[in-house]
Protein backbone atom coordinates (compact mmCIF):
# COMPACT_ATOMS: atom_id res chain seq x y z
CA UNK A 1 0.00 0.00 0.00
CA UNK A 2 2.89 2.44 -0.69
CA UNK A 3 1.52 6.12 -0.78
CA UNK A 4 -0.72 5.54 1.91
CA UNK A 5 -0.28 6.30 5.31
CA UNK A 6 -1.90 4.70 7.65
CA UNK A 7 -0.01 5.53 11.17
CA UNK A 8 -2.81 6.66 13.28
CA UNK A 9 -3.14 7.15 16.81
CA UNK A 10 -4.75 4.02 18.23
CA UNK A 11 -8.71 4.40 19.39
CA UNK A 12 -9.60 7.66 16.62
CA UNK A 13 -11.32 7.04 14.06
CA UNK A 14 -9.41 6.71 10.50
CA UNK A 15 -10.49 9.46 8.17
CA UNK A 16 -13.09 7.99 5.59
CA UNK A 17 -10.63 9.20 2.50
CA UNK A 18 -7.45 7.83 3.96
CA UNK A 19 -9.57 4.45 4.37
CA UNK A 20 -10.46 4.35 1.22
CA UNK A 21 -7.12 5.30 -0.64
CA UNK A 22 -5.35 2.25 1.48
CA UNK A 23 -8.75 0.20 0.43
CA UNK A 24 -8.12 1.00 -3.32
CA UNK A 25 -4.45 0.88 -3.05
CA UNK A 26 -4.74 -2.87 -1.40
CA UNK A 27 -6.97 -4.01 -4.01
CA UNK A 28 -4.93 -2.46 -6.76
CA UNK A 29 -1.96 -4.82 -5.27
CA UNK A 30 -4.19 -8.03 -5.49
CA UNK A 31 -4.19 -11.03 -8.08
CA UNK A 32 -7.58 -12.13 -8.16
CA UNK A 33 -6.81 -15.62 -6.08
CA UNK A 34 -6.13 -13.18 -3.11
CA UNK A 35 -9.39 -10.94 -3.86
CA UNK A 36 -11.32 -13.96 -3.57
CA UNK A 37 -9.34 -15.30 -0.14
CA UNK A 38 -10.03 -11.44 1.13
CA UNK A 39 -13.78 -11.81 0.28
CA UNK A 40 -14.02 -15.61 1.64
CA UNK A 41 -12.71 -13.79 4.75
CA UNK A 42 -14.77 -10.95 4.94
CA UNK A 43 -17.73 -13.45 4.89
CA UNK A 44 -16.57 -15.88 7.57
CA UNK A 45 -16.83 -12.34 10.12
CA UNK A 46 -20.58 -11.67 9.22
CA UNK A 47 -22.82 -12.24 11.86
CA UNK A 48 -26.17 -14.85 10.96
CA UNK A 49 -28.23 -11.68 11.80
CA UNK A 50 -26.15 -9.56 8.29
CA UNK A 51 -25.69 -12.16 6.24
CA UNK A 52 -28.45 -11.60 3.73
CA UNK A 53 -27.18 -7.51 3.69
CA UNK A 54 -24.05 -9.18 2.79
CA UNK A 55 -24.96 -10.98 0.00
CA UNK A 56 -27.19 -8.00 -1.25
CA UNK A 57 -24.05 -6.00 -0.97
CA UNK A 58 -21.94 -7.83 -2.93
CA UNK A 59 -24.80 -7.21 -6.08
CA UNK A 60 -24.62 -3.46 -5.41
CA UNK A 61 -23.17 -2.72 -8.61
CA UNK A 62 -26.17 -4.43 -10.96
CA UNK A 63 -29.02 -2.76 -8.69
CA UNK A 64 -27.05 0.75 -8.94
CA UNK A 65 -30.37 2.34 -11.17
CA UNK A 66 -32.87 0.48 -8.54
CA UNK A 67 -31.07 1.57 -5.79
CA UNK A 68 -31.28 5.73 -6.74
CA UNK A 69 -34.74 5.36 -7.50
CA UNK A 70 -35.67 4.21 -3.72
CA UNK A 71 -33.20 6.83 -2.47
CA UNK A 72 -35.41 9.53 -3.89
CA UNK A 73 -38.34 8.01 -1.60
CA UNK A 74 -36.08 9.26 0.93
CA UNK A 75 -37.29 12.79 1.26
CA UNK A 76 -41.23 11.17 1.86
CA UNK A 77 -39.78 9.05 4.50
CA UNK A 78 -37.74 11.58 6.71
CA UNK A 79 -41.49 14.15 6.02
CA UNK A 80 -43.89 11.20 7.48
CA UNK A 81 -41.65 10.93 10.82
CA UNK A 82 -41.42 14.61 10.83
CA UNK A 83 -45.18 14.52 11.06
CA UNK A 84 -45.32 11.62 13.50
CA UNK A 85 -42.95 13.85 15.76
CA UNK A 86 -46.18 15.87 17.41
CA UNK A 87 -48.24 12.77 17.78
CA UNK A 88 -46.13 11.07 19.83
CA UNK A 89 -45.58 14.28 22.03
CA UNK A 90 -49.32 13.48 22.78
CA UNK A 91 -48.20 10.17 24.27
CA UNK A 92 -46.40 11.99 26.91
CA UNK A 93 -48.84 12.17 29.93
CA UNK A 94 -50.88 9.32 29.24
CA UNK A 95 -48.01 6.72 29.22
CA UNK A 96 -44.90 7.83 29.87
CA UNK A 97 -43.29 8.78 33.59
CA UNK A 98 -41.08 12.12 34.20
CA UNK A 99 -38.34 10.10 34.61
CA UNK A 100 -38.03 9.01 31.14
CA UNK A 101 -35.69 10.82 29.12
CA UNK A 102 -37.05 10.49 25.45
CA UNK A 103 -40.54 9.04 26.81
CA UNK A 104 -42.46 8.10 23.30
CA UNK A 105 -39.89 9.28 20.99
CA UNK A 106 -37.65 6.09 21.98
CA UNK A 107 -39.45 4.62 19.33
CA UNK A 108 -38.66 6.62 16.68
CA UNK A 109 -34.68 6.08 17.27
CA UNK A 110 -34.76 3.06 15.49
CA UNK A 111 -36.39 4.54 12.11
CA UNK A 112 -34.28 7.69 12.24
CA UNK A 113 -31.41 5.81 13.03
CA UNK A 114 -32.25 4.06 8.89
CA UNK A 115 -33.18 7.17 7.47
CA UNK A 116 -29.15 8.50 8.20
CA UNK A 117 -28.28 5.36 7.06
CA UNK A 118 -29.81 5.77 4.26
CA UNK A 119 -28.46 9.55 3.77
CA UNK A 120 -25.30 8.49 4.01
CA UNK A 121 -25.83 6.15 0.99
CA UNK A 122 -27.09 8.75 -1.33
CA UNK A 123 -23.95 10.82 -0.13
CA UNK A 124 -21.55 7.98 -1.08
CA UNK A 125 -23.19 7.58 -4.29
CA UNK A 126 -22.56 11.10 -5.25
CA UNK A 127 -26.13 12.28 -5.10
CA UNK A 128 -25.24 15.60 -3.18
CA UNK A 129 -28.41 17.27 -3.92
CA UNK A 130 -30.24 14.43 -2.87
CA UNK A 131 -27.90 14.47 0.13
CA UNK A 132 -27.84 17.62 1.04
CA UNK A 133 -31.91 17.96 1.59
CA UNK A 134 -32.14 14.82 3.53
CA UNK A 135 -29.41 15.85 6.33
CA UNK A 136 -31.41 19.12 6.37
CA UNK A 137 -34.74 17.34 6.66
CA UNK A 138 -33.17 14.78 9.25
CA UNK A 139 -31.34 18.00 11.02
CA UNK A 140 -34.16 19.48 11.33
CA UNK A 141 -36.14 16.54 12.94
CA UNK A 142 -33.24 16.73 15.25
CA UNK A 143 -34.00 20.51 16.43
CA UNK A 144 -38.04 20.00 17.18
CA UNK A 145 -38.65 20.82 20.66
CA UNK A 146 -42.56 19.79 21.91
CA UNK A 147 -44.39 22.05 24.69
CA UNK A 148 -42.46 19.91 27.49
CA UNK A 149 -39.37 21.14 25.95
CA UNK A 150 -38.49 17.70 24.81
CA UNK A 151 -37.44 15.81 21.87
CA UNK A 152 -34.83 14.03 19.76
CA UNK A 153 -31.18 15.01 20.27
CA UNK A 154 -28.10 14.10 18.26
CA UNK A 155 -26.67 12.72 21.47
CA UNK A 156 -29.44 9.96 21.61
CA UNK A 157 -28.49 8.50 17.99
CA UNK A 158 -25.89 6.07 19.70
CA UNK A 159 -25.46 4.20 16.12
CA UNK A 160 -25.21 7.26 13.99
CA UNK A 161 -21.64 8.44 13.68
CA UNK A 162 -22.92 12.29 14.07
CA UNK A 163 -19.60 14.12 13.02
CA UNK A 164 -19.47 11.74 10.01
CA UNK A 165 -23.06 12.97 9.04
CA UNK A 166 -22.30 16.84 9.28
CA UNK A 167 -19.18 16.13 7.39
CA UNK A 168 -21.57 14.69 4.84
CA UNK A 169 -24.12 17.49 4.52
CA UNK A 170 -21.62 20.49 4.99
CA UNK A 171 -19.64 18.81 1.56
CA UNK A 172 -22.86 18.06 -0.05
CA UNK A 173 -23.90 22.01 0.86
CA UNK A 174 -20.26 23.01 -0.52
CA UNK A 175 -20.80 21.38 -3.85
CA UNK A 176 -24.37 22.34 -4.68
CA UNK A 177 -23.70 26.00 -3.73
CA UNK A 178 -22.41 28.71 -6.10
CA UNK A 179 -19.26 29.31 -5.78
CA UNK A 180 -19.96 33.00 -5.00
CA UNK A 181 -22.74 32.20 -2.01
CA UNK A 182 -20.31 29.03 -0.47
CA UNK A 183 -18.50 31.02 2.30
CA UNK A 184 -21.46 32.74 3.69
CA UNK A 185 -23.68 29.54 3.11
CA UNK A 186 -21.56 27.66 4.44
CA UNK A 187 -20.32 29.53 7.81
CA UNK A 188 -24.22 30.02 8.49
CA UNK A 189 -24.42 25.50 8.49
CA UNK A 190 -21.38 25.35 10.37
CA UNK A 191 -23.02 27.34 13.07
CA UNK A 192 -25.99 25.03 12.63
CA UNK A 193 -24.32 21.66 13.01
CA UNK A 194 -22.61 23.12 15.93
CA UNK A 195 -25.83 24.31 17.21
CA UNK A 196 -26.62 20.72 17.41
CA UNK A 197 -23.93 19.16 19.59
CA UNK A 198 -23.12 21.86 21.22
CA UNK A 199 -21.05 19.49 23.88
CA UNK A 200 -19.44 17.67 21.62
CA UNK A 201 -16.09 18.57 18.87
CA UNK A 202 -16.51 21.49 16.85
CA UNK A 203 -16.95 20.71 12.96
CA UNK A 204 -14.03 21.27 11.03
CA UNK A 205 -13.28 22.28 7.41
CA UNK A 206 -10.79 19.32 7.47
CA UNK A 207 -13.55 16.62 8.24
CA UNK A 208 -15.58 17.27 4.49
CA UNK A 209 -12.15 17.68 3.02
CA UNK A 210 -11.74 14.05 4.61
CA UNK A 211 -15.18 12.63 3.95
CA UNK A 212 -14.81 11.93 0.08
CA UNK A 213 -11.32 10.82 -2.11
CA UNK A 214 -12.30 13.41 -4.56
CA UNK A 215 -10.95 16.67 -4.28
CA UNK A 216 -13.27 19.73 -3.23
CA UNK A 217 -13.35 21.88 -6.42
CA UNK A 218 -12.33 25.52 -6.24
CA UNK A 219 -11.18 24.92 -3.06
CA UNK A 220 -8.44 27.19 -3.22
CA UNK A 221 -10.94 30.27 -4.22
CA UNK A 222 -13.11 29.11 -1.55
CA UNK A 223 -10.42 29.40 0.62
CA UNK A 224 -9.72 33.08 0.31
CA UNK A 225 -13.33 33.81 0.58
CA UNK A 226 -13.46 31.58 3.41
CA UNK A 227 -10.60 33.18 5.37
CA UNK A 228 -11.87 37.21 4.19
CA UNK A 229 -15.22 36.31 5.69
CA UNK A 230 -13.76 34.72 9.07
CA UNK A 231 -11.98 37.74 9.88
CA UNK A 232 -14.56 39.86 9.93
CA UNK A 233 -16.54 37.59 12.73
CA UNK A 234 -15.19 37.67 16.45
CA UNK A 235 -16.37 34.49 18.27
CA UNK A 236 -14.69 31.55 18.84
CA UNK A 237 -15.93 29.26 16.72
CA UNK A 238 -15.28 31.78 13.84
CA UNK A 239 -11.53 31.95 15.16
CA UNK A 240 -11.14 28.54 14.89
CA UNK A 241 -12.09 27.91 11.53
CA UNK A 242 -10.00 30.75 10.97
CA UNK A 243 -6.81 29.42 12.12
CA UNK A 244 -7.61 26.14 10.51
CA UNK A 245 -8.16 27.95 6.99
CA UNK A 246 -4.43 29.26 7.27
CA UNK A 247 -2.95 26.22 7.85
CA UNK A 248 -4.75 25.00 5.50
CA UNK A 249 -3.85 27.41 2.44
CA UNK A 250 -0.91 28.69 4.19
CA UNK A 251 0.85 26.85 6.36
CA UNK A 252 2.78 27.67 9.32
CA UNK A 253 3.91 30.56 7.51
CA UNK A 254 0.38 31.87 7.49
CA UNK A 255 0.04 31.16 11.23
CA UNK A 256 2.90 32.59 12.13
CA UNK A 257 1.69 35.84 10.80
CA UNK A 258 -1.84 35.62 12.33
CA UNK A 259 -0.24 34.68 15.61
CA UNK A 260 2.37 37.74 15.90
CA UNK A 261 0.00 40.44 13.68
CA UNK A 262 -2.64 40.08 16.37
CA UNK A 263 -1.58 38.22 19.63
CA UNK A 264 -4.03 39.06 21.56
CA UNK A 265 -7.08 38.82 19.12
CA UNK A 266 -5.74 35.15 18.13
CA UNK A 267 -3.63 33.91 20.65
CA UNK A 268 -4.72 30.61 19.95
CA UNK A 269 -2.38 31.02 16.72
CA UNK A 270 0.48 30.36 18.72
CA UNK A 271 -0.55 27.23 19.56
CA UNK A 272 -1.56 25.66 16.38
CA UNK A 273 1.68 27.59 15.02
CA UNK A 274 3.50 25.19 18.01
CA UNK A 275 1.69 22.24 17.37
CA UNK A 276 2.30 21.90 13.18
CA UNK A 277 6.44 22.66 14.13
CA UNK A 278 6.48 20.18 16.43
CA UNK A 279 4.85 17.60 14.32
CA UNK A 280 7.77 18.82 11.53
CA UNK A 281 10.18 17.96 14.58
CA UNK A 282 11.63 21.25 14.97
CA UNK A 283 12.36 21.07 18.33
CA UNK A 284 15.37 24.51 17.35
CA UNK A 285 11.99 26.26 15.83
CA UNK A 286 9.68 25.50 18.58
CA UNK A 287 11.97 26.71 21.16
CA UNK A 288 12.65 30.02 19.77
CA UNK A 289 8.98 29.98 18.74
CA UNK A 290 7.45 29.24 22.36
CA UNK A 291 9.77 32.35 23.44
CA UNK A 292 9.24 34.94 20.92
CA UNK A 293 5.11 34.21 21.78
CA UNK A 294 5.69 34.26 25.85
CA UNK A 295 7.34 37.81 24.87
CA UNK A 296 3.93 39.03 22.65
CA UNK A 297 1.64 38.07 24.85
CA UNK A 298 0.65 40.11 28.22
CA UNK A 299 1.26 38.34 31.07
CA UNK A 300 -1.08 36.55 33.55
CA UNK A 301 -2.70 34.89 30.45
CA UNK A 302 -3.80 31.32 31.02
CA UNK A 303 -3.32 30.51 27.85
CA UNK A 304 0.92 30.81 28.53
CA UNK A 305 0.44 27.64 30.73
CA UNK A 306 0.32 25.60 27.38
CA UNK A 307 3.34 27.59 25.62
CA UNK A 308 5.24 27.50 28.60
CA UNK A 309 4.54 24.04 27.89
CA UNK A 310 5.90 23.60 24.23
CA UNK A 311 8.94 25.45 25.67
CA UNK A 312 10.06 23.05 28.39
CA UNK A 313 9.36 19.74 25.99
CA UNK A 314 11.84 21.53 23.47
CA UNK A 315 14.43 22.33 26.00
CA UNK A 316 13.87 18.87 27.39
CA UNK A 317 14.82 17.33 23.43
CA UNK A 318 17.43 19.92 23.34
CA UNK A 319 19.39 19.33 26.49
CA UNK A 320 18.54 23.03 28.15
CA UNK A 321 17.81 22.00 31.77
CA UNK A 322 17.90 25.86 32.39
CA UNK A 323 15.40 26.81 30.16
CA UNK A 324 13.27 23.75 30.63
CA UNK A 325 12.84 25.42 34.94
CA UNK A 326 12.13 28.73 33.37
CA UNK A 327 9.41 27.54 31.40
CA UNK A 328 8.03 25.12 34.04
CA UNK A 329 7.58 27.95 36.13
CA UNK A 330 6.02 30.24 33.82
CA UNK A 331 3.59 27.34 32.86
CA UNK A 332 2.78 27.07 36.79
CA UNK A 333 2.24 30.76 37.40
CA UNK A 334 0.02 31.42 34.37
CA UNK A 335 -2.09 28.22 35.64
CA UNK A 336 -1.54 27.12 39.05
CA UNK A 337 -2.99 23.47 38.77
CA UNK A 338 -1.77 20.25 40.28
CA UNK A 339 -0.24 18.97 37.48
CA UNK A 340 1.37 22.00 36.69
CA UNK A 341 2.80 21.96 40.26
CA UNK A 342 4.39 18.55 40.01
CA UNK A 343 5.96 19.71 36.87
CA UNK A 344 7.20 22.06 38.00
CA UNK A 345 8.85 19.78 41.07
CA UNK A 346 9.69 17.45 38.74
CA UNK A 347 11.75 19.77 36.86
CA UNK A 348 14.63 19.82 39.75
CA UNK A 349 17.12 17.16 39.90
CA UNK A 350 17.23 16.40 43.42
CA UNK A 351 14.84 16.46 46.74
CA UNK A 352 16.61 19.23 48.31
CA UNK A 353 16.03 21.84 45.24
CA UNK A 354 12.75 19.96 44.48
CA UNK A 355 11.73 20.93 47.77
CA UNK A 356 12.67 24.45 47.71
CA UNK A 357 11.09 25.13 44.19
CA UNK A 358 7.61 23.98 45.98
CA UNK A 359 8.84 26.62 48.61
CA UNK A 360 8.46 29.41 46.25
CA UNK A 361 5.32 28.01 44.79
CA UNK A 362 3.48 28.08 48.05
CA UNK A 363 4.42 31.32 48.69
CA UNK A 364 3.26 32.45 44.96
CA UNK A 365 0.02 30.36 45.59
CA UNK A 366 -0.21 32.86 48.99
CA UNK A 367 -0.04 35.87 46.71
CA UNK A 368 -2.79 34.50 44.20
CA UNK A 369 -4.99 33.68 47.17
CA UNK A 370 -4.68 36.82 48.95
CA UNK A 371 -5.64 38.64 45.49
CA UNK A 372 -7.23 36.48 43.40
CA UNK A 373 -6.47 36.71 39.97
CA UNK A 374 -8.46 37.54 36.88
CA UNK A 375 -8.37 36.88 32.95
CA UNK A 376 -7.31 40.27 31.31
CA UNK A 377 -7.63 42.32 27.98
CA UNK A 378 -9.65 40.12 25.69
CA UNK A 379 -9.00 36.90 26.63
CA UNK A 380 -11.66 37.63 29.62
CA UNK A 381 -14.69 37.90 27.19
CA UNK A 382 -13.88 34.47 25.73
CA UNK A 383 -15.78 31.43 26.89
CA UNK A 384 -13.31 29.06 27.40
CA UNK A 385 -12.81 25.95 23.68
CA UNK A 386 -13.67 22.72 25.52
CA UNK A 387 -9.96 22.61 26.32
CA UNK A 388 -9.67 24.85 29.38
CA UNK A 389 -6.37 26.94 27.66
CA UNK A 390 -7.73 30.10 28.35
CA UNK A 391 -9.64 29.53 31.72
CA UNK A 392 -8.13 31.43 35.13
CA UNK A 393 -7.34 28.16 37.43
CA UNK A 394 -8.35 28.45 40.86
CA UNK A 395 -5.60 28.18 42.99
CA UNK A 396 -7.11 26.91 46.32
CA UNK A 397 -6.04 26.00 49.76
CA UNK A 398 -5.37 22.54 49.24
CA UNK A 399 -3.25 23.03 46.57
CA UNK A 400 -1.42 25.37 48.98
CA UNK A 401 -1.08 22.54 51.16
CA UNK A 402 0.28 20.31 48.76
CA UNK A 403 2.85 22.83 48.32
CA UNK A 404 3.86 23.63 51.90
CA UNK A 405 3.89 19.42 52.44
CA UNK A 406 6.37 18.83 49.26
CA UNK A 407 8.38 21.66 50.31
CA UNK A 408 8.87 19.33 53.66
CA UNK A 409 6.86 22.58 55.72
CA UNK A 410 4.79 21.04 58.46
CA UNK A 411 4.87 23.77 60.42
CA UNK A 412 3.50 25.76 57.19
CA UNK A 413 1.03 23.28 56.45
CA UNK A 414 0.49 22.88 60.01
CA UNK A 415 -0.83 26.62 60.01
CA UNK A 416 -2.75 26.61 57.14
CA UNK A 417 -4.74 23.31 57.99
CA UNK A 418 -5.29 24.50 61.79
CA UNK A 419 -7.89 27.05 61.41
CA UNK A 420 -10.20 25.45 59.40
CA UNK A 421 -13.52 22.56 59.82
CA UNK A 422 -12.77 19.19 60.98
CA UNK A 423 -15.85 18.53 58.11
CA UNK A 424 -15.45 19.15 54.57
CA UNK A 425 -12.63 16.75 53.96
CA UNK A 426 -13.78 15.21 50.55
CA UNK A 427 -15.03 18.00 48.48
CA UNK A 428 -14.41 21.58 48.58
CA UNK A 429 -10.92 23.30 49.19
CA UNK A 430 -10.73 21.89 52.77
CA UNK A 431 -6.44 21.46 53.07
CA UNK A 432 -7.28 19.19 56.87
CA UNK A 433 -7.86 16.43 54.56
CA UNK A 434 -4.73 16.24 52.98
CA UNK A 435 -2.36 17.28 56.31
CA UNK A 436 -3.48 15.20 58.58
CA UNK A 437 -3.18 12.35 57.16
CA UNK A 438 0.48 13.15 55.80
CA UNK A 439 1.03 13.53 59.12
CA UNK A 440 -0.28 10.26 60.21
CA UNK A 441 2.13 8.73 57.88
CA UNK A 442 5.27 11.10 59.04
CA UNK A 443 4.12 9.78 62.73
CA UNK A 444 3.89 6.36 61.85
CA UNK A 445 7.88 6.14 61.09
CA UNK A 446 7.02 3.53 58.60
CA UNK A 447 7.21 3.27 54.66
CA UNK A 448 4.51 4.24 52.41
CA UNK A 449 4.48 0.52 51.75
CA UNK A 450 4.22 -0.89 55.20
CA UNK A 451 1.65 1.80 56.64
CA UNK A 452 -1.46 0.03 59.28
CA UNK A 453 -3.80 -0.60 57.59
CA UNK A 454 -6.10 1.79 58.44
CA UNK A 455 -3.08 4.92 58.08
CA UNK A 456 -2.83 3.27 54.06
CA UNK A 457 -6.53 3.61 53.88
CA UNK A 458 -6.89 7.08 55.14
CA UNK A 459 -4.10 7.99 53.13
CA UNK A 460 -5.02 6.51 49.97
CA UNK A 461 -8.48 8.36 50.43
CA UNK A 462 -6.04 11.76 50.76
CA UNK A 463 -4.40 11.44 47.33
CA UNK A 464 -7.87 10.90 46.22
CA UNK A 465 -9.30 13.92 47.32
CA UNK A 466 -6.28 15.37 46.87
CA UNK A 467 -5.85 15.18 42.93
CA UNK A 468 -8.93 17.88 42.77
CA UNK A 469 -6.52 20.64 44.45
CA UNK A 470 -6.26 23.89 42.49
CA UNK A 471 -9.58 23.22 40.45
CA UNK A 472 -7.69 21.42 37.90
CA UNK A 473 -9.57 20.28 35.12
CA UNK A 474 -9.58 16.29 34.27
CA UNK A 475 -9.96 14.44 30.71
CA UNK A 476 -10.26 10.93 31.25
CA UNK A 477 -10.37 8.37 34.49
CA UNK A 478 -7.26 7.41 32.99
CA UNK A 479 -5.81 10.52 33.85
CA UNK A 480 -6.96 10.89 36.98
CA UNK A 481 -5.68 7.80 37.96
CA UNK A 482 -2.22 8.45 36.31
CA UNK A 483 -2.51 12.07 38.32
CA UNK A 484 -2.51 9.86 41.46
CA UNK A 485 -0.21 7.78 40.61
CA UNK A 486 2.39 11.08 40.23
CA UNK A 487 1.15 12.53 43.37
CA UNK A 488 1.90 9.36 45.41
CA UNK A 489 5.61 9.34 43.99
CA UNK A 490 6.11 12.56 45.09
CA UNK A 491 4.74 12.09 48.08
CA UNK A 492 6.64 9.12 48.87
CA UNK A 493 9.97 11.20 47.77
CA UNK A 494 9.14 14.03 50.16
CA UNK A 495 7.57 12.60 53.06
CA UNK A 496 10.61 9.92 53.40
CA UNK A 497 13.10 13.13 53.44
CA UNK A 498 10.74 15.20 56.05
CA UNK A 499 12.31 16.44 59.08
CA UNK A 500 10.76 16.88 62.01
CA UNK A 501 12.34 18.17 65.70
CA UNK A 502 11.85 15.93 68.24
CA UNK A 503 10.21 18.56 70.49
CA UNK A 504 7.14 18.84 67.25
CA UNK A 505 6.60 15.53 67.14
CA UNK A 506 4.32 15.60 70.03
CA UNK A 507 2.60 18.54 68.90
CA UNK A 508 1.66 16.99 65.72
CA UNK A 509 0.24 14.22 67.57
CA UNK A 510 -2.06 15.81 70.01
CA UNK A 511 -3.26 18.09 67.10
CA UNK A 512 -3.95 15.35 64.99
CA UNK A 513 -5.84 13.40 67.80
CA UNK A 514 -8.18 17.00 68.36
CA UNK A 515 -9.01 17.05 64.69
CA UNK A 516 -10.09 13.41 64.50
CA UNK A 517 -11.87 13.75 67.85
CA UNK A 518 -13.80 16.72 66.46
CA UNK A 519 -14.53 15.19 63.02
CA UNK A 520 -15.51 11.68 64.26
CA UNK A 521 -17.68 13.41 67.09
CA UNK A 522 -19.00 16.12 64.73
CA UNK A 523 -19.84 13.39 61.81
CA UNK A 524 -21.42 10.96 64.21
CA UNK A 525 -23.33 13.47 66.29
CA UNK A 526 -25.47 15.28 63.63
CA UNK A 527 -25.35 11.71 62.17
CA UNK A 528 -24.11 11.78 59.18
CA UNK A 529 -24.17 7.99 58.58
CA UNK A 530 -22.55 8.12 54.98
CA UNK A 531 -19.46 8.98 56.68
CA UNK A 532 -19.56 7.39 59.69
CA UNK A 533 -16.93 4.69 57.79
CA UNK A 534 -14.71 7.77 57.32
CA UNK A 535 -14.44 8.33 61.26
CA UNK A 536 -13.58 4.79 61.92
CA UNK A 537 -10.96 4.87 59.51
CA UNK A 538 -9.85 8.07 61.33
CA UNK A 539 -9.80 7.15 64.75
CA UNK A 540 -8.98 3.73 64.39
CA UNK A 541 -6.01 4.78 61.96
CA UNK A 542 -4.75 7.54 65.23
CA UNK A 543 -4.90 4.48 67.44
CA UNK A 544 -2.38 2.63 65.30
CA UNK A 545 -0.35 5.59 65.08
CA UNK A 546 -0.22 5.37 69.02
CA UNK A 547 0.22 1.71 68.87
CA UNK A 548 3.50 1.64 66.88
CA UNK A 549 4.55 4.51 69.14
CA UNK A 550 4.20 2.18 72.10
CA UNK A 551 1.02 4.27 73.44
CA UNK A 552 -0.84 0.83 73.51
CA UNK A 553 -3.46 2.09 76.85
CA UNK A 554 -3.91 5.67 74.97
CA UNK A 555 -4.58 3.79 71.11
CA UNK A 556 -7.44 1.79 73.39
CA UNK A 557 -9.04 4.61 75.18
CA UNK A 558 -9.57 6.79 72.72
CA UNK A 559 -11.62 4.08 70.65
CA UNK A 560 -12.98 3.04 73.73
CA UNK A 561 -14.47 6.42 74.70
CA UNK A 562 -16.36 6.86 71.07
CA UNK A 563 -17.90 3.57 71.49
CA UNK A 564 -18.94 4.63 75.17
CA UNK A 565 -19.75 8.08 74.29
CA UNK A 566 -21.85 6.50 70.51
CA UNK A 567 -22.83 3.01 71.72
CA UNK A 568 -26.39 3.57 70.51
CA UNK A 569 -25.23 4.25 67.39
CA UNK A 570 -24.97 0.83 65.83
CA UNK A 571 -23.92 1.74 62.39
CA UNK A 572 -21.10 3.83 64.28
CA UNK A 573 -19.91 1.01 65.87
CA UNK A 574 -20.28 -1.45 62.53
CA UNK A 575 -17.93 0.49 61.00
CA UNK A 576 -15.45 0.67 64.60
CA UNK A 577 -15.48 -3.13 64.59
CA UNK A 578 -14.48 -3.47 60.53
CA UNK A 579 -11.76 -0.49 61.25
CA UNK A 580 -10.04 -2.61 63.76
CA UNK A 581 -10.83 -5.64 62.24
CA UNK A 582 -8.29 -7.87 65.05
CA UNK A 583 -7.80 -7.33 68.34
CA UNK A 584 -5.38 -4.27 68.73
CA UNK A 585 -1.63 -5.07 68.23
CA UNK A 586 1.00 -5.32 70.51
CA UNK A 587 3.58 -2.43 71.10
CA UNK A 588 6.42 -2.12 68.68
CA UNK A 589 8.11 -0.57 71.53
Amino acid sequence: MSGVDLSHPSGEKLPLKVFREAVEARLESCSEEELRAILRSLASRVRPSERFAFLQSLHSSQDAGAQELRQHELLDDIAELAHALPEKAKDWEDVWSESDVLGPYAELLEPLTALFARAQEASERGQSPLAREAYQALFSLLEYEDPRGQGLRAEHLSQVDFPEARARYLRAVYVTTPPEQRAPVLLEQMRRVRSLLPHGSRPLMQEWLDISSEPLPDSEAFLQDWVSLLRQQADPDADAWLREAIRLSQGTRGLRELAFSEPTRHPRAFIDLLTALERESSPHQVLSTAQEALEALPSGLPLRAAIAGFLASAAERLGQPDTVRAARWEAFVSQPTLPRLLELRDSRPSEPERAHVMSQAARHLEKVLRQPRAPSGSMATLPHNGDHLEVPAHADRRLLAHAWLLAHDGEAAHALAAKESALGWTYGDNPQGTVVPAFLVLLSRQPLGELPRNVDTLWRQALESGTQAGDWYSGSARHDEALRERLARAYGEALAAFSVEPSEWEQMLEWCLEVARKRASSIVSRQHRRSYGKAAVLLVACAEVLWLLGEQARGNLLLAGFRESFRRHRAFQAELDEAVGSPAPASKR
